[in-house]
């Protein structure tokens, strides 16, 4: 698959921070994000010969988690993350040619190309949240599955407000504090199979949709296994 064309000016400038960041990455929010992002590989319900698409792969550190008879592409738009993702893909011994730079928004995939769609703290990074999983809609299968593991504002109106307030903080370090999960998916046609945090004062939340409707599952809260 090729990488795609030349970046604008506007998505230069929103990877610059991530080019920055690519080096100390993995020993702070790697670290932190671990096990939350271990669980939500695990709600993708991988099986053999699947493709996977992980839209912001970073530096890597998700491609191990993956089923090795799994067929994973990972995607960034930074290239300095995807220089450290592809050193240490290569020093574990793994494949690097999975790694692809391009814009998650916009990206050089057939419609219905993968089985499973997995976006891990992308979703407040980019500049549309909502086309950002209307192309994980296009580029999936519709018997597929879309997981998402990120921050949403806080329904709390003490929390939410508070997160809207800093969010011009949190913006300068390159994240959205205050998107709702509700501005996501308005209008995108996407079921929520289910979402969870793995504690009741988790900062972040693993949310697992369908392309398509596949009955009458509500949202729910779903305690950890």
């Amino acid at each position: 698959m090729a990488e795609l064309s030349a970046k604008p000016a506007a998505a230069k400038q929103a990877s610059d921070p991530y080019d920055a960041w690519s080096k100390t990455y993995d020993a702070t929010f790697g670290r932190l994000v671990h096990k939350r992002q271990t669980r939500a590989i695990a709600e993708l319900g991988c099986e053999p010969g699947m493709r996977v698409l992980d839209l912001g792969v970073g530096t890597g550190l998700s491609m191990s988690k993956y089923p090795n008879s799994c067929r994973v592409v990972g995607v960034d738009l930074s290239g300095g993350m995807l220089r450290q993702a592809k050193s240490n893909l290569e020093q574990a011994g793994h494949d690097a040619r999975g790694l692809i730079q391009g814009d998650a928004l916009r990206t050089p995939f057939a419609d219905g190309a993968f089985d499973r769609v997995m976006v891990s703290h992308v979703i407040s990074v980019v500049s549309d949240p909502a086309a950002l999983l209307r192309e994980c809609r296009r580029v999936v299968k519709p018997d597929g599955r879309i997981v998402v593991l990120n921050h949403f504002q806080s329904p709390s109106r003490v929390v939410g407000f508070c997160e809207k307030v800093l969010n011009p903080v949190f913006v300068r370090l390159g994240w959205r504090s205050d998107l709702t999960l509700h501005e996501c998916l308005a209008g995108q046609g996407l079921q929520v199979l289910y979402h969870f945090k793995l504690s009741a004062v988790d900062f972040w939340q693993v949310l697992v949709l369908s392309p398509t409707p596949v009955g009458l599952i509500p949202a729910s809260d779903r305690p950890e296994n």
